[in-house]
């Protein structure tokens, strides 16, 4: 059985604007999903730094191998941005960002951005792709802006419950709560010996090996 872990902003102390559902929503996942449970940070708990690489970028003062990097499956629902995803607290400079970011290298396989705009196809492999995968699986997101609702969370985890690949769950559980605006996106890796495309939750299906020196990355997006 996997280990996961969430963070969710509500709370943006004038650094954003305040969200609604992204606690019901990162809950759901991590009350839903077949797994232990190792963190649910939220508000002013939950921080840039526990996604980023220590020594990476500026500022540098990451500790993902505490947290995000050190379960197999992260939810993160707030704000985003095309460069990151974004925080209440300014703990490091209150954005995940790309830069700063390797994930895989220690144990991450799949992460889940519920957040604005990520995972914009302009630029994606430049931005996500080729710096940050290092192990990791796949990365859901958003091409688009996307909804404050509550129920992907839970959804998704149902659907890989359920059996469904990674990928379909995550384009299932978009196209369940949004309207045909919004593009659900993903970016997943493939290396020497390594095939993601049919990979499932821990337990319920077939895993590929880790991509840790991807040969080829594959982007996908569509309409919700």
């Amino acid at each position: 059985m996997g280990w996961i872990g969430i963070e969710w902003v509500k709370k943006y102390n004038g650094l954003s604007g305040n969200l609604t559902n992204t606690k019901t929503q990162a809950e759901g996942f991590y009350n839903t999903l077949s797994a232990v449970r190792r963190f649910n940070w939220g508000d002013d708990a939950a921080w840039d730094v526990d996604f980023e690489q220590q020594g990476r970028g500026t500022p540098s003062a990451g500790t993902d191998t505490t947290w995000a990097d050190n379960v197999d499956a992260v939810f993160f629902s707030g704000h985003g941005s095309q460069g990151g995803f974004h925080f209440g607290r300014k703990v490091d400079n209150s954005v995940a960002s790309n830069t700063e970011i390797i994930w895989g290298d220690r144990d991450l396989e799949f992460v889940a951005l519920d957040a604005c705009l990520v995972l914009e196809e302009k630029g994606v492999f430049d931005r996500w792709g080729w710096p940050v995968f290092r192990g990791l699986h796949l990365l859901c997101g958003f091409h688009t802006v996307t909804a404050d609702e509550s129920n992907r969370g839970r959804l998704f985890a149902q659907y890989l419950n359920a059996g469904r690949t990674v990928r379909q769950a995550w384009i299932r559980a978009a196209q369940d709560t949004e309207g045909s605006a919004t593009q659900w996106a993903y970016l997943r890796a493939d290396g020497n010996r390594s095939d993601t495309y049919n990979d499932h939750w821990w337990g319920k299906g077939s895993v590929g090996n880790d991509p840790t020196n991807p040969t080829t990355l594959w982007y996908a997006r569509g309409a919700c």
